[in-house]
């Protein structure tokens, strides 16, 4: 009932399908073990027990392939902008965009953008400091706005 959903989680971080297929096993795995441990009655937060199951699963997986992030010797202080696009990109585009950023760009992202988690959660998770993690999301962002202005470029041109 929740591979697929799970399976999608696992994807975005490791973005590959053995890789994900074994974090989705191994999530499960989890779950089945953990799950009598728990007094979870609603399906909305089982829902959400799981798919935090299969982060951390991904992220440990991301660890044993030693995908660890370089740290800065000097980090400059972080501006936050959000990604801004004229709305005629697609959804598939912006997941494959996320998708091809580097292990580190796009596990920080995700966590950020896309699960809600705090710099200080992240640094925690990944093992790594806030500062890092604030990098890591800005670098991802920048590269994300440099593909969609290439985007609008090769659009504009082709129109």
């Amino acid at each position: 009932m929740y591979s697929d959903y799970l399976y999608r989680i696992c994807f975005r971080y490791l973005c590959n399908r053995d890789d994900a297929h074994d974090a989705l096993s191994q999530s499960f795995l989890n779950i089945f073990n953990k799950i009598s441990e728990t007094d979870i009655q609603e399906e909305v937060v089982l829902k959400a027990w799981m798919k935090r199951i299969a982060i951390n699963q991904s992220l440990m997986q991301l660890r044993k392939r030693k995908m660890f992030f370089m740290e800065l010797d000097l980090i400059e202080e972080i501006e936050e902008s959000p990604l801004t696009t004229d709305g005629s990109l697609l959804e598939d585009d912006l997941v494959n965009m996320v998708l091809s950023l580097p292990d580190g760009y796009r596990t920080v992202f995700s966590l950020y953008v896309i699960e809600g988690y705090k710099h200080d959660e992240i640094a925690q998770k990944l093992g790594i400091t806030a500062s890092t993690s604030k990098s890591q999301l800005r670098k991802a962002r920048l590269q994300l706005k440099g593909m969609i202005e290439k985007l609008d470029v090769s659009y504009e041109t082709s129109h």
